[in-house]
């Protein structure tokens, strides 16, 4: 395993081999088991890529009430690049294309992390006076942990759910079950997990 201590850490690692009771830690710190339930917030975290089908999902539970406000998150990534718009407009737009209401849709588009996704949402939330007490979170389902821990870190009371959809890349989905068999996935993984450590250590995120 290469020595990532003080260094960025890439999104992408290469992983030795690694033990069964390795792979089961590993497990359980970067994936989170999702929910559903009624919540007072739907809160979407940046990404580099949109998920249409996860999108689907969401206009799908706004229509049953299953929450009555979303927050939508993200500056730059590649969808910026591609655009110039924030990431966080492209998911708004999207989510008004599917029949979510414009008018429930919080927007904060200066995050270019994960925290900062968090942190600068706090101002939003404030200004419209919202204070939810049981928050949904729409992730990528190997991003869960970490999102999860970030959330605990400002959020230390409230119901945390999670909502979260597969990624892919080079045609591998990135899935709790088999992340372990695929060069790609394992990588990626296990760049969550050094990130979860070393943010934990750094106390940017929760220590659960």
């Amino acid at each position: 395993m290469r020595n990532f201590k003080n260094r960025p850490i890439p999104r992408e690692v290469t992983v030795e081999d690694l033990s069964p009771e390795e792979i089961e830690r590993v497990t359980q710190t970067v994936f989170v088991a999702p929910e559903s339930q009624p919540v007072d917030l739907l809160f979407i975290f940046g990404t580099s890529t949109i998920d249409s089908d996860a999108l689907e999902s969401v206009a799908r539970d706004y229509q049953k009430g299953r929450f009555p406000k979303v927050m939508v998150t993200g500056l730059s990534g590649r969808l910026y690049s591609e655009t110039g718009k924030p990431v966080a407009h492209i998911m708004r737009d999207e989510l008004i294309a599917r029949g979510v209401p414009s008018e429930i849709i919080l927007v904060q588009d200066r995050s270019t992390n994960t925290l900062e996704d968090v942190a600068f949402s706090l101002d939003v939330l404030e200004k419209y006076s919202i204070f939810p007490k049981r928050i949904a979170f729409l992730c990528k389902a190997h991003h869960s942990g970490r999102c999860l821990r970030t959330l605990r870190k400002f959020f230390r009371s409230q119901i945390l759910s999670p909502v979260t959809y597969l990624a892919e890349y080079e045609g591998v989905k990135i899935a709790k079950e088999d992340w372990y068999q695929h060069e790609i996935s394992r990588g990626r993984v296990y760049g969550e997990y050094l990130r979860i450590i070393e943010y934990s250590r750094r106390g940017d995120i929760a220590d659960l």
